[in-house]
């Protein structure tokens, strides 16, 4: 708990650093000035502003980390994963300015509402730069991991009342059937009721690889891959069974199991 603690505030402060640096370097004008006229007063507005706008920019982090596990950008889908990462950011661009309209209205001008005006001018001297600004910010969470995924290691399982626990690396292969997913372990299988989207979301995907939209395998017990006329593939594991991988996943399947079959 205090690891996990520790990560989160690792993470959080890097991004309070990141939004405000972005804020300094995108108006320094502006802290120059209050600098420079040597007025405590409109300083202390002027650091309470920048010092909000780094908090706002921060809550982007949740939604950018959703959005990067939902849609990969490593995955088979790539420039339709691109598109809808885009368009998130467009989207949290227009979300944040419009916000902080609202903050500075409430904040710094005393009034209850901002002006459409306002809240137009922003968007129009903005909207584009903090697009920028939040794809960057993306990159750099992706890039220094700020915000690791708490990785599964077992895997909690009730068997006539009674708790128990599956390492997860003795699992082959998950398979989902409806609200629930079957754990295939050599030859016993177990159900937990997960949905296969939340599941994958905390499992090793180093290790666990998508092969279906149904099915996840463990890429190291893969012995074989068959080609079938329709353009799926066969996968043979060590232990016996075979997985069909649909046309969708073939290719990044396929690069996978190079990677594990060319390392010595």
């Amino acid at each position: 708990m205090r690891n996990n603690t520790l990560t989160w505030l690792h993470g959080a402060g890097s991004a309070y650093l990141y939004w405000l640096a972005f804020l300094v370097a995108l108006e320094p004008g502006n802290v120059l000035h209050a600098l420079n006229l040597g007025r405590p007063l409109e300083f202390n507005a002027e650091a309470l502003r920048i010092g909000v706008a780094s908090l706002l920019g921060c809550t982007s982090a949740p939604c950018l980390i959703a959005l990067a596990r939902r849609f990969p950008l490593s995955a088979e889908r790539r420039a339709r994963n691109l598109f809808i990462h885009a368009v998130g950011a467009v989207a949290m661009a227009f979300t944040l300015i419009v916000i902080s309209c609202f903050l500075a209205a409430w904040i710094f001008m005393s009034k209850l509402l901002p002006t459409i005006p306002e809240i137009r001018g922003q968007l129009a001297a903005n909207w584009l730069l903090l697009t920028f600004a939040l794809a960057a910010f993306a990159a750099l969470i992706r890039l220094l991991d700020l915000f690791p995924r708490r990785i599964l290691r077992t895997v909690p399982i009730k068997t006539r009342g009674r708790l128990s626990h599956v390492d997860l690396s003795t699992i082959e292969w998950i398979e989902s059937q409806g609200n629930y997913l079957a754990l295939h372990t050599g030859d016993r299988s177990h159900l937990i009721r997960e949905t296969m989207r939340d599941f994958s979301s905390r499992i090793d995907l180093t290790r666990f690889v998508r092969v279906h939209r149904r099915a996840i395998v463990d890429i190291h017990r893969v012995r074989e891959i068959q080609p079938l006329a329709n353009g799926d593939s066969l996968l043979l594991l060590h232990g016996g069974q075979s997985i069909r991988a649909s046309r969708n996943y073939r290719e990044s399947v396929r690069r996978r199991w190079a990677k594990i079959t060319a390392t010595p």
